[in-house]
């Protein structure tokens, strides 16, 4: 299940499926200055961001525990 999840996020966004945590949370700033300033043409594009940041520190904490168990 978790293949199919996956495939389908990066059906969606593969620009934003491939980035690091990092990565995206630069790019959230970036699209944040841009939507105060009025020249992001997407607003949604920052709920994306954030819904990818969620699943990658997820899947980071989810290998975490798997490792100390």
């Amino acid at each position: 299940m978790a293949k199919a999840k996956e495939a389908k996020t990066t059906k969606k966004a593969p620009e934003i499926a491939n980035k690091t945590v990092a990565e995206l949370k630069a790019d959230l700033l970036i699209a944040q200055k841009g939507l105060y300033d009025g020249t992001l043409a997407n607003p949604h594009h920052i709920k994306a961001i954030r819904k990818e940041i969620a699943r990658k520190l997820t899947a980071e904490n989810a290998a975490k525990e798997k490792g100390n168990e």
